[in-house]
Order: C-alpha cells, then structure tokens, then sequence
C-alpha cells in the first residue's frame, strides 16, 4: 500500500521559532506575535548563530511599518509625536498587530500549498533533487571541509520546523552567490547552470551591506530606535504610507524565475527588510515532522547603489569606481562593509560623522533627529548600544568565510554629528590608530636593528600579530571611554586627556613586552639602528601623536618602554 504523505504546517504567527532572552534571565522561544506583544519583557532576541539576530529584526520591523496606525504621509510633527506617544506606552498597538497578522495569516504558514512564506510553491530543480539541509544552514560546510563547526555531522539529516524557519530568514538575507542549479522556469540558466548576474550583487541584499542597528535594553526599545518614520535621504517621498512599499506576503504573484529591480526599488524599508534574493522551497519529510532538504536559486537581484534613503540599517560611502563603471554624472553611494579584521568602535567615523553628503546609517540619523525633538531623554538613556553583524564571504562570495558580531556601548553625546563631543572622540580614535602604526614601525625597526633574515612574509607577519595584539589591549579601554564619553563641553578636553594618556601607556607597555619576548639586545647594531634608538623614536612619536602623558601614577606594567629605560634615553642624546 502506498504510503501518503502527511501534509506539513508551521505558522510563523502562532507557532515558537525565535529564541529570546528575557529581561529577568529566563530563555525561551516565541512567535511573530509574541515577539511584538511581549517585546517590552524581551531583553533581545537570540539565534542558532548570531547573525539571524538581524534579519528577524528587520521581519519584525517590516510587519511594524504594515500593522501600527500612523498618519500617512511626511507630516513629520505627527509622526513624531505618535512615535513619542509608543515610546511613551511601552508597547505597540496590539489589536493592529493581531488584525493585521490575522488578514495575512495563511501567508506566514512556511508550507502554505499557496503561498508559503518567504517561498515558491512547488519549486522543483530542473533535473534533480532537491539539496540536503546542509545547503540551509550557514555553518555546515561542505562535506570535504567539515573541519570548524560546533555541528553533529551525523545529525544534519533534517531540521526542525522552528530551525528551519530561522534558516529561512536568514537566507533570504544572507544567501551566497557562485553557481546555482536552475530551477524549472528560471530563465537565465547557460548550459544548465545558473549565475550571478554580471554586475550585480550575488548574495543576498544584506550580504552586500554592513548591517547596523540600536540596541536597546529591551526589544520593544531596540525595535523603536530602528523604527524610521520619516529620512530626508527619501527627498520628499514619505516611509509611512508609501504604496510600492510592502513585503512579499501582501503579493499575491510568485514566480520561479529570477528578476532584475524596477526602477526606484527598493521603495522603502519594508522592501529592503524582506527582500527575497532567492527562489527557496524547504522540502518537509513524509510525515510532515521535519524539513529534509531545500530548493533554491536566484531571484529578485539586490539593489544597493544610491538606496540610501530605503536601507536604514548600513553606512554609506561614495564610490567612483561605480561612477565610471556605470558613466554616471555624479558619485554614487555604496553600502559601507564592515571589515572583519576590525572591531567595530574603530569604524565610528562612518556611523556618526560626515563631511558634506551624509552617509551615515538612517536608524543613526533617526536617533539623532529622536534625540533633538526631545522624544528621547539623554538623562533617561546616556549609552545607546551600535550592534554590527554581517557576514564573511570567500571564493567570488560563493561560500561563507565568517560571521560578524559586534557590540559596543556609546555615550548618545556622540550621536551628534556636530557637536564638539563627537569631533574629539573620533580624534582620539584616530590617533589610537595612528599610535599602533607608530608601535608597527618600532617593530620593524626593531627587525632591522636585529639584522633580521627572516623572509618579508614572516616578518610582516611579526608585526601583524604586534599590531592585532595592540588594540586587543587597547579595545575594552577605549570601549569604556566611549561609553563613558561625558556630555558638556568643559570635561571633555580633560577626558579626551586622559584617554590618550591611557592609550599612550598601553603601546608604550605593549613594545616593552615586544623588546622583552623577542630577547634583543638595546645595543646590537645593524643598518644604523639599534633597539634602543628603535625604542626612543617610538617614544619621541607617541609624544608628538598623543601629547605627553600627564603626570600621575602609572597602572602596573604600563608607561615603560623597556626595562633599560636609561638606554632609550641615551638614544635621544
């Protein structure tokens, strides 16, 4: 007798699939709607890897901007105090909520025979099966190079329906590109294969950006502070209200095709927040328990440049490159990407500050234009937490290299672009960087002096490792400076002081400890340098980059070069 298989169903608006901790430590899972009814308990969402943190931010944001009664329009007045006045509440209006989810709920069933949510009905592969869960989820490698994951290889035979929904969330996001197998109506397809379009991007639209956004102390603050009502990047054509502007739920066409973005797209947040770069369908098992395996390929082609005024959640940078690529009349803006060797308080210039053009992230303009109509309390809030994730690509962005993850804590005196505060902080940390240079050169200097014979690989490097361990010193320091950043013009001459003061101690301290591990002598002599003369250049530059350090009791193991102090000294003569 044949078997048939039972029919699947996991409805993202009624069942558990996000992890959240909440604010009195208690784990647990909740779904859509939770989420929003209860974000005033939940301190913040939680994933299988961090990086689907992000996208179910954005998901939750997009169903915000459908579901909350607000003015339409650019009336920014209104939007501003209907803001205010959630804020205000501490909770969104949940019977909208409800009413909304309720009209779209067989949408955001992840096996809908209709619609699936985030999916294609009936996708199938030109030509073969569909791909095990591996291809779903970000940190399985492939089978020849299962080397660093905290995964069971022998337990990837299938994925729960929560699991799999956060996969799924976070692919549409996140996708890498490379060769595709085409599914049955995909037209691009050559010799059987399917591309990346020339030209364009290949991942998912976030795998292009470097996703920024506000922590708060709970996610109904978190989800707030993202939520931009109105951005002059959209040059008169308002968030709230905008017709074009809606998620794919709402749509009633599916295609298995892949789709070059219309003129103007995407039209706002909610479509950048639910762009669906891929073609997916989650295969379930026979009994309808579990998902088993995954269609997918390309589909509606990400659109980076000059969407500015429709992605909040990434810093922008001018690019000529694309000006001359693509014969434009002006410089277009780009998504900023976060660079992985960097921790994230070291890129804040291109958060907070600008020159002209403003590129900053929208939810950081937002949060400034909060901070300046008084909807939010500098006294009630003094720290507003910049959260960074992304994700790493390799091999032409057809494989995951690496997640981003990053936090830090900032005073909001710095949220104010131009304000006295924000310009010298960010010099600080620009002369941090500056300092570490100065610290890499002493080393290379110091190599020199040794007579070295190392090759220029291994020598570089040396000083690469001195350079990541410098601000590994450096980075819980300088996080708790720009927490504690104060507010005020007349402290903060003495603050930035005594900042400085403590970064000159630490690279001073750090190529002692260089001096001291590589066992050199002050005195050897090679090429007209010497470790002592090394070590005084460095100290001479330190002074000129961070002034010298105020008299006062230095901490332990801090404000040396070395231990032949009078050496150094004597260099200078």
């Amino acid at each position: 007798m044949q078997n048939l298989q039972r029919e699947a169903h996991f409805n993202l608006v009624d069942e558990p699939w996000i992890p959240v901790a909440y604010i009195d430590g208690k784990l647990g899972a909740v779904s859509l709607e939770e989420a929003l009814r209860d974000a005033g308990r939940i301190r913040e969402i939680e994933g299988d890897q961090a990086q689907q943190v992000l996208p179910i931010i954005r998901l939750l944001l997009a169903v915000l901007y459908r579901s909350q009664p607000l003015s339409d329009g650019d009336d920014e007045s209104t939007l501003m105090k209907e803001w205010a006045a959630i804020w205000k509440r501490g909770h969104f209006d949940l019977e909208a909520i409800h009413g909304y989810l309720d009209t779209f709920r067989d949408r955001f069933d992840i096996f809908d025979a209709h619609h699936p949510f985030y999916q294609v009905p009936g996708l199938e592969y030109a030509g073969r099966e569909p791909d095990g869960i591996g291809e779903l989820v970000a940190d399985v490698p492939k089978d020849e190079k299962f080397l660093f994951t905290m995964r069971n290889r022998n337990r990837l035979q299938s994925l729960s329906f929560a699991e799999a929904a956060r996969c799924l969330v976070f692919q549409q996001s996140y996708a890498t590109a490379g060769i595709k197998t085409p599914v049955k109506g995909y037209s691009g397809a050559k010799a059987g294969k399917a591309y990346a379009p020339k030209g364009a991007v290949g991942t998912g639209m976030l795998g292009a950006e470097g996703g920024i956004y506000l922590e708060g102390k709970s996610l109904f603050e978190t989800l707030m502070l993202n939520w931009v009502l109105f951005d002059d990047r959209r040059s008169g054509v308002p968030i709230v209200g905008c017709e074009e502007d809606v998620p794919p739920w709402e749509k009633d066409e599916t295609t298995p095709d892949h789709r070059d973005p219309l003129p103007g797209e995407p039209y706002g947040p909610v479509q950048s927040y639910t762009w669906q770069s891929r073609r997916m369908r989650l295969v379930p098992n026979e009994e309808g328990t579990a998902v088993i395996g995954v269609v997918s390929c390309y589909g509606d082609i990400p659109r980076v440049i000059d969407a500015s005024g429709s992605e909040p959640m990434t810093a922008w940078r001018e690019s000529q490159t694309q000006q001359k690529k693509l014969g434009l009349p002006y410089v277009p803006l780009m998504p900023q990407a976060h660079d992985p060797s960097k921790q994230a308080w070291r890129g804040l210039a291109s958060i907070v500050s600008f020159r002209g053009r403003d590129p900053r992230p929208g939810v950081v303009r937002w949060f400034e234009r909060l901070c300046d109509e008084h909807a939010i309390s500098q006294d009630a809030m003094p720290t507003v937490a910049i959260h960074t994730q992304g994700m790493e690509y390799g091999t032409q962005s057809s494989v995951f290299s690496d997640g981003i993850d990053d936090r830090f804590d900032l005073s909001v005196s710095l949220l104010d672009h131009d304000s006295d505060e924000c310009t010298q902080a960010l010099k600080v940390i620009e002369k941090t960087d500056e300092a570490v240079s100065k610290l890499v050169n002493c080393v290379s200097n110091i190599q020199r002096a040794a007579g070295d014979k190392s090759s220029k690989a291994v020598a570089m490097s040396e000083r690469t490792r001195v350079r990541e361990l410098a601000y590994s010193e450096l980075d819980g320091m300088c996080r708790a400076r720009l927490a504690g950043f104060p507010s005020g013009t007349d402290p903060v001459g003495k603050y930035c002081k005594a900042w400085k003061d403590d970064v000159h101690r630490k690279i001073r301290a750090a190529a002692s400890e260089y001096v001291e591990s590589s066992d050199r002598s002050y005195f050897d002599e090679h090429d007209s340098m010497t470790v002592g003369r090394a070590l005084a250049i460095l100290a001479a530059e330190l002074n000129k980059v961070l002034g010298v350090i105020e008299p006062g009791p230095a901490k332990e193991g801090e404000g040396k070069v070395g231990p032949h102090e009078d050496a150094a000294e004597s260099e200078r003569m």
